[in-house]
């Protein structure tokens, strides 16, 4: 058998984690490009290894059998791949077993390499590490819902700071009583009042399909989807009703999902938290972040925004030309100022940058279909650090970006539910930027640097360089009065010695 090596040479390098729950077992392989790791690969199977683990600690023969099945079928995988990364961890129904070496044994032989048992505070540090190192959470509650055990993080001022593992999972047969007073003991879970509990697994992604599907949510990204405890609740009592109302919850998840509603209900009641926040983030994000933080060639990462870092990195593989994404950012920064007002609470300047950086991620797409396209593509991308009126804003902005105002297409409607109508009209002032700063310049980043942008009271004025005046044409002042009009500024041009 040929080994697989731990070791992690360079960022080019692709890594591979194996999570070994007690609900699934999961695949995930990513590539990383540099700070932001994406996907390539991910396969879940439903193993159940930790059910039938109550009452005696003990693992089920049937549920092993099917578990290393499944290492056997990852383990081929890994071993197709060359130079490859591998870390492999292993969850409650592992850590909890008194017969964990019946599986233990065989599954290292199986994979031919090391499984990491985690410890309860491990895990519930991994988790915690996942979300904050993607998504911007001052203070709030983690928690992770897993089949054989319940993480809890209390975060405060940015860093966790207290942490919780119970012996209790959505594959558990206590009853609900039970499992509130074991909440109920967790002295500092009950100053979460006024703040958000932000749901990672499954069964929280579960819960999130069935509120899109039930309140007809324009979006579908399930990550960052929040809800008020009022409508979750409504939601539990529907599915632990004596007649389950299970629509819209994955089929694979129906058989435990009165057991984990009983759970989440239990933390809602206690926490006495305002929202529920769901989360796409998992331990696997953990892993990656705390490897990739560790890596001497990556350190400087570390204090930059994960949504400009994951941008970046994926504008990298789609520019046209040159790299003109941070120049075009430069290019429309004297227009965020006037924003401010339009944009309530969202943060303005990193919105717009996001947005200049992701501007060509359609180019090379059917004309006609790039509005679109770019829409649903940023609406889907796996991007951590953004909420939803967020994700939707940049969605939205570049959709204006490709679409002018010509009205190829009309507007997505989704839009209209999650922002305002003002958030929606800056959108469009921007797209229209953006639009001129790369028609002007041909997406070349040497033309671009010929064109200023300028607000002085209610006039947009627009500086081009004088060697530049065979690149401004007609059509671009028809561009430049229409993106000034959305806002209903005036236009002067002025031309410069450059």
């Amino acid at each position: 058998m040929v080994k697989l090596t731990q070791k992690y040479n360079s960022p080019s390098n692709h890594i591979a984690v194996i999570d070994i729950g007690s609900n699934s077992i999961r695949l995930v392989i990513f590539k990383t490009m540099g700070r932001f790791p994406f996907p390539l690969f991910n396969e879940r199977v439903t193993c159940r290894l930790g059910e039938g683990l109550e009452p005696d600690n003990n693992l089920q023969p049937e549920k092993i059998k099917i578990a290393l099945e499944t290492l056997g079928r990852f383990s081929s995988i890994l071993r197709s791949i060359p130079n490859l990364s591998v870390r492999i961890v292993a969850t409650a129904a592992t850590r909890r077993a008194k017969n964990a070496n019946d599986f233990l044994v065989p599954a290292q032989e199986i994979l031919n390499h090391k499984i990491k048992v985690l410890k309860k505070e491990q895990e519930a540090r991994l988790v915690s590490i996942g979300l904050l190192s993607n998504f911007n959470i001052r203070d709030g509650l983690i928690v992770d819902l897993g089949g054989g055990s319940l993480e809890l993080v209390h975060v405060k001022n940015g860093k966790p700071v207290y942490f919780k593992s119970l012996n209790v999972g959505h594959l558990s047969i206590k009853p609900q009583h039970e499992i509130f007073d074991m909440i109920k003991k967790v002295e500092w879970l009950s100053n979460m009042k006024g703040l958000n509990l932000y749901g990672v697994g499954g069964s929280f992604r579960a819960l999130g399909a069935a509120y899109i599907h039930k309140t007809k949510y324009p979006l579908g990204m399930l990550h960052a989807l929040t809800m008020s405890k009022i409508a979750a609740n409504s939601i539990l009592n529907q599915i632990l009703d004596e007649k389950p109302d299970l629509e819209g919850i994955p089929e694979g998840r129906r058989f435990s999902m009165p057991k984990a509603s009983e759970i989440i209900a239990c933390l809602l009641s206690i926490s006495n938290v305002d929202k529920l926040v769901i989360s796409g983030t998992s331990i696997r994000d953990g892993l990656i972040a705390k490897e990739i933080s560790n890596h001497p060639k990556l350190a400087h990462y570390k204090e930059k925004d994960p949504l400009h870092i994951a941008c970046a990195e994926i504008a990298a593989h789609r520019l046209r030309f040159s790299s003109i994404n941070e120049n075009l950012f430069n290019f429309i920064k004297p227009c965020i100022k006037i924003g401010l007002k339009n944009m309530n609470n969202l943060n303005t300047g990193r919105l717009v940058k996001a947005s200049c950086l992701l501007s060509e991620i359609c180019w090379d797409e059917e004309p006609s279909m790039r509005a679109n396209i770019a829409f649903e593509k940023i609406n889907a991308l796996p991007i951590y650090s953004l909420t939803h009126p967020e994700r939707l804003w940049i969605s939205l902005t570049l959709f204006h970006r490709y679409n002018g105002i010509k009205f190829i297409q009309k507007q997505p409607i989704s839009s209209e539910f999650i922002l305002t109508n003002e958030q929606q009209k800056y959108a469009l002032f921007i797209g229209l930027g953006i639009r001129l700063g790369l028609n002007f310049s041909a997406g070349i980043n040497t033309n671009l640097d010929l064109i200023k942008l300028h607000i002085r009271k209610k006039t947009l004025v627009c500086e081009i360089a004088k060697s530049a005046s065979n690149l401004f044409t007609t059509q671009n002042k028809k561009r430049l009065t229409s993106f000034a009009n959305t806002l209903s500024l005036g236009t002067k041009i002025t031309y410069a010695e450059k």
